[in-house]
């Protein structure tokens, strides 16, 4: 496997954390998720990122991020898991699109053999996962940004489509938001997303310079990676458009994951139950 180098944006960088909180986890005792092939990317990354002084690679070579952060992150990717993995028990020949994929594994961890997927991300990511995976008849990398409307007719295989947005709305605006689910709906037709949301409460609390540098500090994150957009419930997109239909939701405390410890005390108290959570809907068809 070729060692990579890195020129990443500030905040594709966190493509690295989520990275590492996979193989972390998939190498502590009864793991949340078995993602062998980030174990030997991570370790491969370590080696070329020894003696950096970039503060996300600092944390990842001491291994200084809290070990709640795998075992949040591993829920998600889970969970993320399964949606797919229901999609293709219904449509086992259906198209995959996971946009903002970063390093993301999850074709090599439920390839069922004949899925359509497509991954794609910044042009300089794309770049990245060349050095570790490899395309085929069926895994596709497109090299753009997700806001741009290129890469929609080279998804376009008659579906059905489930579209993936783990850990990426929280990065764009609520305009772009709107302006991507317009696309969706219009070039694509019916559809299914899944995509992690923030409660628009925390995103204003960002706002704020204390909560920007306590953010960025316990992440390692030097530039503008900071949440931009949150919604304040899971039926926010259908006030949006009658086309969006809500199915459902998950959080981080519906598994009651016992390495969450005392994390699980919030599970009761709605903000912070809903701090992120996940959302699922249908898009491209009325009530």
């Amino acid at each position: 496997m070729k060692v990579p180098s890195f020129s990443i944006t500030d905040v594709s960088s966190t493509l690295l954390i989520t990275l590492y909180a996979r193989a972390r986890e998939s190498s502590s005792p009864d793991p949340i998720i078995k993602d062998p092939k980030a174990v030997e990317m991570i370790e491969i990354i370590k080696k070329q990122i020894a003696g950096s002084d970039n503060p996300i690679h600092k944390k990842i070579l001491k291994d200084k991020y809290d070990p709640k952060l795998a075992v949040t992150m591993s829920l998600r990717s889970r969970r993320f898991d399964l949606y797919v993995t229901d999609f293709l028990s219904k449509y086992p020949e259906g198209t995959v699109i996971n946009l903002g994929c970063g390093l993301d594994t999850r074709f090599y961890r439920i390839d069922n053999g004949t899925v359509i997927w497509y991954d794609i991300d910044f042009p300089e990511v794309i770049e990245l996962r060349k050095r570790f995976m490899e395309e085929n008849s069926r895994h596709f990398f497109i090299g753009n940004s997700i806001l741009s409307p290129d890469w929609i007719a080279k998804v376009k295989t008659g579906g059905p489509y489930l579209i993936l947005a783990e850990g990426v709305f929280m990065y764009l605006t609520e305009p772009d938001v709107k302006d991507l689910f317009n696309m969706i709906q219009g070039d694509l037709g019916l559809a299914e997303i899944v995509c992690e949301v923030t409660n628009s409460y925390w995103v204003d609390k960002m706002k704020s310079s204390y909560m920007q540098w306590k953010f960025r500090r316990q992440l390692g994150m030097t530039g503008g990676a900071v949440f931009s957009f949150g919604v304040p419930d899971s039926q926010y997109f259908e006030r949006w458009n009658p086309k969006y239909i809500f199915l459902d939701e998950w959080t981080y405390f519906d598994d009651h994951e016992k390495k969450l410890g005392w994390f699980n005390l919030f599970s009761s108290i709605g903000v912070l139950r809903k701090a992120q959570w996940t959302v699922h809907y249908r898009i491209g068809n009325s009530r």
